[in-house]
C-alpha cells in the first residue's frame, strides 16, 4: 500500500476516534441542575438571606402577598437571574456565574407565586413597583421622613437608622422604594397604605422619600 494511503487511513481512524458519533447523547447535567422542586431550591439557595419560609431573614421578605401583588412576575425572575449590582444580591443564573439554570429560576418564581401570593386589597393610587422615571424632591422627602418615618428610624430607634450612610451604601434605590411600599410585616414595619400619618403614600411621596434617602448615600454606594 502506498505510504500516502497508509497516512490517510491513520488520520481517518484518529478523526473517527476523536469525534462523537451522530445521535449520541451529550453528557448528563450535574444532578443539582436537574432539581426543580420549589422547597428544595428555596431552602438550598434562598433561605439564608430571605428566611426559612421566605420571611424574617436579613433580605427582602418574599412570603408577602402585598410584595407579590406589587412586583411584576417578570421583574422577580429578572432580579433572581441578574441580581442587583452593588448590593448583597448576586446573580443566580448560570450564564452570569450563578448556580441555577433559567428553568430552575422559573420554578422558584412559580413556587413563590403559588405558595405565597394571595388576593390583596389595594387602594386605587397604589405606587408602582418602579419609579418609572418619576423625579423626587429631597426637601419634600425629608419633611415626609421626619413626619412619617423618624419615630421608628431615628438613631437608636426600634427599627434602626435608615439614614445611616453605611446602610444606604448597601441598598439600592429600588430596595428603598420596595421597603417603603410593602414594609416589612414580618418585622413589624407597616406598608405604604398607612405610613402617611395613617393614610396612603402615593407615587410622588415614595419618589420623594427615596430621593431624600439617596441624597445621604456615599458617592460610591449602590444606586440602582
Amino acid at each position: 500500500m502506498p505510504i500516502a494511503r497508509v497516512i490517510a487511513a491513520c488520520l481517518g481512524l484518529l478523526c473517527a476516534a476523536a469525534c462523537e458519533p451522530w445521535g449520541k447523547p451529550g453528557p448528563e447535567p450535574a444532578p443539582a441542575l436537574k432539581v426543580t422542586d420549589f422547597k428544595t431550591l428555596f431552602s438550598e439557595n434562598c433561605s439564608g438571606c430571605h428566611g426559612v419560609d421566605g420571611k424574617k431573614g436579613p433580605g427582602r421578605i418574599l412570603n408577602d402577598p402585598l410584595y407579590l401583588a406589587v412586583i411584576p412576575k417578570d421583574a422577580l425572575q429578572h432580579v433572581i437571574e441578574q441580581g442587583r449590582p452593588g448590593t448583597a444580591m448576586p446573580p443566580w443564573v448560570l450564564s452570569q456565574g450563578g448556580p441555577l439554570t433559567s428553568e430552575q429560576i422559573t420554578a422558584l418564581v412559580n413556587g413563590i407565586e403559588q405558595n405565597w401570593a394571595k388576593a390583596v386589597s389595594l387602594p386605587r393610587a397604589t405606587p408602582s413597583y418602579t419609579s418609572g422615571g418619576l423625579a423626587g424632591d429631597d426637601a419634600r422627602g425629608k419633611k415626609l421622613f421626619l413626619r412619617d418615618c423618624f419615630a421608628c428610624h431615628f438613631k437608636g430607634g426600634i427599627a434602626g437608622p435608615v439614614t445611616d450612610p453605611n446602610y444606604l451604601a448597601l441598598v439600592s434605590d429600588q430596595n428603598l422604594r420596595t421597603s417603603i411600599i410593602v414594609g416589612r410585616p414580618d418585622l413589624g414595619m407597616p406598608d405604604y397604605r398607612i405610613l402617611n400619618a395613617g393614610h396612603a403614600l402615593n407615587d410622588q411621596d415614595v419618589a420623594d422619600l427615596v430621593t431624600y434617602l439617596a441624597s445621604l448615600r456615599p458617592a460610591n454606594g449602590a444606586k440602582q
